[in-house]
């Protein structure tokens, strides 16, 4: 790890008090890719987008039973909605069920990626580390003027 001070965030969606083993293998893969996996509940998570620094906020909620998925789907299911419209924030559901039939939603956003389980963690953590830096790059603007349009005939 080279310069922790500097090291950009990415966020883990946790369910309850202890974090899952999920979380320390990503968050070992992760420093190895100098970022920081910083945990987070469901309840801080809209005070996240708005006190954040980062102009692009990452956010992974992994799935594997049926007391996290039951939890997913009364506390996260109907906040996603809300919170993916700040296009702000990535969204990573890893999940062993099936994706939640809410494309229309998800799909005009661009900012919600699902991925069935099995992963592998570091193929998984790379990608993600890759889709940070692209999406932090500064968009380039085209140096060219403007097409002329039907308009300026008349």
């Amino acid at each position: 790890m080279k310069n922790n001070e500097n090291a950009p965030f990415i966020f883990y969606l946790t369910f309850e008090e202890n974090l899952p083993k999920k979380f320390y293998t990503f968050h070992k893969l992760f420093s190895e890719l100098d970022f920081v996996l910083v945990p987070v509940r469901i309840d801080q998570l809209q005070k996240l987008m708005s006190c954040s620094d980062q102009s692009q906020v990452m956010l992974i909620c992994s799935v594997t039973d049926s007391r996290e998925f039951k939890c997913y789907n009364e506390k996260i299911r109907g906040l996603l909605k809300f919170v993916l419209k700040s296009k702000r924030l990535s969204f990573f559901h890893l999940s062993s069920f099936s994706k939640i039939n809410e494309s229309k939603t998800h799909n005009q956003q661009k900012n919600y990626f699902f991925m069935k389980y099995p992963l592998d963690a570091r193929d998984l953590s790379q990608k993600i580390a890759r889709y940070y830096e692209l999406k932090s790059e500064k968009t380039l603007k085209w140096p060219g003027g403007k097409r002329a349009g039907i308009g300026a005939i008349v």
